[in-house]
């Protein structure tokens, strides 16, 4: 076999060859060949250095050449080099020359011959990355033998026990593991031996002495008959520290540093289940809102800081203390209430004190709510909500306050939650509905008005009271969503009657608080009276004294807006809240509605028609109309129309109705009998009281011919009966009767009726009480028994013309009041219409000229004009164009714009021609409050049509 045949079966990856002297090539295997895809013809003959396997890479190249050299002196050389494939591949190889000598010792051949390492220097090239991936590691990795020695260790393993590389191979895992002694450590491998792997939490000792937490996953490789760990420490210290701190954010309050509400709900809930007794106190700084308002969030904040501070520190160390929120903390102590009342009164004489922050002194109270167990509960979240209602008690006693839960009817009442979810079903289903009762004019006895209350009729729990619901919906806030039902409902009702053609009468509907702090309540109600086509003036809004004072400036504001719109106010329930002339004055109040509790009967003691009265005289020098609610017997009504009171509603006339019934009174026409009131034929009326009969029918005798209306009773109770259903002129009444005496009488009829001229006939002449009794007004005249008849006629005459001339005076008075007040009602709805108009004027103003800067702004002409033809705006681009000087504004167009504008202003778009250039003219119609058209002119260039 000769050399080449040899050479040929080397193998695919081993290049050889044979070379002369001259560095010519003269043979090359078949490997080599095929790697540079040539033939023999191709290369042989060439020199060595200048053939396709040396041509991809020069460093390679340059070192064959000095290989040549160094062959022909005899030295042999080897070097790696990169040899690029006729497939593009690179191989790295392991290349030879070597010299060959003849018998005389001189070269005569070099032999070049190379081997394919490229998977060697892969692999090692692999190693060397995969050495450069576990020394940057930043897990701590580390090898350990069977004998737990350290074989090998990252630079993160080395950080992590703050040793060096060195010294820490000469460790065992003992040395480091304070967990794991010498004696454990067999028993640990042989662990790692039958699972193959293990996963835990441990501690390892520093360089320095302290202990670090890590997770520790050790994993056993085995090659051959070597078997050690591979060891993954992750270091859990910065694991552990985002554990405390969220923690810390789940269950501690991030302002203050005490306990969050789930973290006091989980601690509470402990201390119940250990059964001893527990009180827990919900405490709330009173009107802390204004610190944030006045001083700022950080003021607020740091005020909030250092109450936190007063708590905890006047408190045992055994108690929990948690903020729960906003400007509330909860304190938890085991302990009597007794003792947790004491706490209480520290808590807040302490938190009374002044604080100092940031040189703004700041003076807080607070308020306190207690809840024990297991009186009131024995769980976490009943003790918490009746704190709270006692936190809610304490408020209501003017703040600064404690107050002990005590229990109330709604707490256990097991409908109330029953009731709300209904409440939201009725709501939703149309189970509501509003009834109406009239309102009754005491001069004209008609009816003027009604008003809307709502009715809920369940339909399995019936008739369901409106003192029972309409506090839930308070509560919950759905008091919003079903006064905005009642508003348009209202509305809407008040419309149809107005279609029908029905009597004009105002309808009236309750506001609740809520309502009256929305912004839009005024747009609101203008939208529904807009849609539904009602009268602004057949509409109005009750609201009471005590959601007015909660939010006076607001209300007031609200309140304004509605006026203005022509919509009546009327003040609820007064009498029972502030009743303060100085915030009554201030209010934008039409109706002041007396309480149904302040209105007073016939037997009603003379304070409390004193009262009424003075309301009456009150509202009425305010020009406000006085109307009583709650009248329920024709002497509440009578008495009400003779101190002058406008209007009233009440049982006595109607109570409140379906619309269908409403309706078919007032088709009707039923009203109160005018009688009552004093508009009768003047037929003159005299009451005569005494306790003998016989008395009594002697006067009816005598006075039979003057044709008068007699009316007799034995009593003044009977009297004060009499006095109630018919309106008295005069009063003759003896002195001396059982129960009440005259003079006692005609002092209550002079309370109740003023506008009676009152006598007494008696012949029992008490001087003192008598006399008193003229000088009081009581009386008028005092008349002997017996009697003369021609003189007793004659001053029971000159009584009635004294009555007559009084009642025409007042009727004249009264006409006159009437009219002053509708003047001056109609006098502040001018005022209040032309202030709004101002403003609307001033917004539109602002509106133009705003309006004016931005179309002058734009760089094109645009022009407008109404619908009457007249020429109302142009920008400055337009002016310029179109030669516009002053006066402009209110001409024609025809007359101040080119003529062939004309049918762009009749919505064509045109192309013509000005001041030299081209323009396109179109025109939009304007709609909304501004009629006409917008003309715009576009240079051609940049026009469309």
């Amino acid at each position: 076999m000769t050399l080449h045949e040899v050479m040929d079966r080397l193998g695919p990856s081993i290049f050889a060859g044979l070379l002369d002297v001259d560095g010519v090539l003269r043979y090359a295997n078949q490997a080599a060949l095929r790697a540079i895809g040539s033939a023999p013809e191709q290369v042989l003959g060439q020199r060595f250095d200048t053939t396709p396997w040396w041509q991809g890479c020069e460093v390679s190249r340059q070192r064959l050449q000095q290989a040549l050299a160094s062959a022909l002196r005899g030295e042999t050389s080897r070097f790696d080099i990169r040899v690029v494939t006729s497939s593009g591949d690179t191989l790295s190889m392991d290349f030879s020359l070597l010299p060959l000598y003849d018998l005389e010792g001189r070269v005569v051949w070099l032999i070049p011959s190379a081997r394919d390492v490229s998977e060697r220097e892969q692999a090692q090239h692999q190693l060397l990355l995969t050495r450069h991936a576990v020394e940057q590691a930043n897990d701590a990795l580390l090898q350990i033998g069977p004998d737990g020695a350290f074989h090998d260790a990252n630079a993160a393993a080395c950080r992590l026990l703050g040793i060096e590389r060195a010294e820490l191979l000469r460790l065992r895992v003992p040395d480091i593991a304070p967990q794991v002694d010498e004696a454990q450590w067999p028993q640990r491998w042989r662990e790692l031996c039958e699972c193959g792997s293990l996963r835990f939490e441990t501690r390892l000792r520093h360089h320095e002495g302290y202990e670090i937490p890590v997770d520790v996953s050790a994993s056993l490789v085995t090659s051959g008959d070597t078997s050690f760990g591979h060891v993954c420490i992750d270091d859990l210290r910065e694991r552990r520290a985002a554990e405390r701190r969220i923690r810390q954010l789940l269950l501690f309050d991030e302002l203050t540093g005490l306990p969050n509400r789930q973290l006091l709900s989980e601690r509470l809930g402990a201390t119940l289940q250990a059964g001893a007794q527990t009180a827990v106190l919900v405490l709330e700084l009173d009107r802390f809102k204004r610190i944030n308002d006045g001083l700022g969030l950080h003021i607020g904040d740091a005020a909030l800081r250092e109450v936190a501070q007063r708590i905890v520190a006047g408190v045992r160390s055994v108690d929990l203390v948690a903020r729960r929120g906003g400007d509330e903390f909860v304190i938890v102590l085991v302990g009597t209430s007794a003792e947790a009342l004491l706490t209480a009164q520290a808590l807040l004489d302490g938190i009374a004190q002044p604080m100092t922050i940031e040189g703004q002194e700041i003076h807080l109270t607070c308020s306190i709510g207690i809840a024990a167990a297991p009186a009131d509960g024995d769980s976490a979240e009943t003790l918490l909500r009746r704190a709270n209602a006692a936190l809610h008690q304490a408020r209501l006693l003017g703040r600064n306050q404690i107050s002990v839960y005590a229990g109330t009817p709604q707490d256990d009442d097991p409908q109330r939650l029953a009731l709300e979810t209904a409440l939201r079903q009725a709501l939703r289903d149309e189970q509501l509905e509003l009834h109406y009762q009239p309102q009754v004019d005491l001069v004209q006895g008609r009816i003027v008005g009604v008003e809307a209350l709502l009715r809920w009729q369940h339909p399995t729990m019936g008739h369901i009271a409106p003192d029972r619901f309409i506090p839930i919906a308070e509560e919950t806030g759905l008091i919003v969503a079903i006064g905005n039902w009642v508003l348009r409902r209202a509305i809407e009702q008040a419309a149809a009657w107005q279609r029908a053609g029905l009597p004009p009468q105002r309808m009236a509907a309750n506001l609740s608080a809520r309502q009256l702090v929305q912004p839009d309540l005024a747009r609101r109600i203008e939208g529904l009276l807009a849609a539904s086509g009602l009268d602004p003036r057949l509409f109005g809004v009750e609201v009471t004294e005590s959601i007015l004072i909660n939010n006076f400036d607001q209300a007031v504001q609200h309140l304004q807006a509605l006026r203005a719109l022509g919509v009546e106010v009327s003040l609820d329930d007064f009498g029972t809240g502030y009743s303060s002339l100085s915030y009554l004055r201030r209010l934008p109040v039409d109706v002041v509605k007396i309480d149904r509790s302040l209105v007073p009967d016939v037997t009603a003691p003379a304070e409390d028609v004193s009262i009424t009265r003075a309301i009456i005289t009150m509202a009425h020098q305010l020009q406000m109309k006085v109307l009583a609610e709650g009248v329920e017997s024709e002497g509440q009504a009578a008495l009400l129309a003779a101190n002058q009171c406008d209007q009233m509603q009440g049982y006595w006339f109607s109570a409140a109705l379906p619309a269908a019934a409403v309706e078919g009174m007032l088709r009707d026409g039923r009203q109160i009998d005018t009688a009552l009131f004093g508009r009768r034929s003047r037929q003159r009326t005299l009451l005569l009281v005494d306790d003998e009969e016989n008395v009594l029918a002697a006067l009816r005798r005598l006075l039979r011919a003057e044709g008068w209306l007699v009316l007799s009773a034995t009593s003044a109770e009977q009297a004060l009966q009499l006095m109630a259903r018919h309106e008295i002129d005069v009063i003759l009444s003896d002195q001396r009767m059982p129960g009440m005496t005259g003079v006692e009488l005609l002092r209550r009829a002079k309370q109740l009726y003023p506008e009676t001229i009152r006598l007494v006939l008696s012949g029992y002449t008490e001087l003192q009480s008598i006399t008193d009794a003229i000088n009081e007004g009581a009386i008028y005249k005092f008349l002997a028994k017996p009697w003369d008849d021609a003189e007793l006629r004659a001053h029971l005459r000159e009584a009635f013309t004294l009555k007559e001339m009084a009642d025409h005076n007042r009727r004249l008075d009264r006409e006159v009041q009437t009219a002053n007040r509708d003047l001056a009602e109609l006098n502040q709805r001018l005022q209040t219409l032309l202030s709004a108009q101002r403003e609307q004027n001033q917004r539109e103003v602002g509106s133009r000229e705003a309006a004016q800067e931005l179309l002058d702004a734009v760089p094109v002409p645009v022009l407008g004009v109404d619908d009457e033809g007249l020429l109302v705006f142009a920008n400055a681009p337009a002016q310029a164009l179109c030669g516009l000087g002053g006066g402009f504004l209110g001409g024609a167009a025809t007359e101040h714009l080119p003529p062939n504008l004309q049918r762009a202003l009749d919505g064509e778009s045109i192309l013509f021609t000005l001041a030299g250039r081209r323009w396109w003219a179109m025109s939009r119609l304007l709609i909304g409050n501004a009629r006409g058209r917008l003309l715009v002119l576009l240079p051609q260039a940049g026009a469309s049509k």
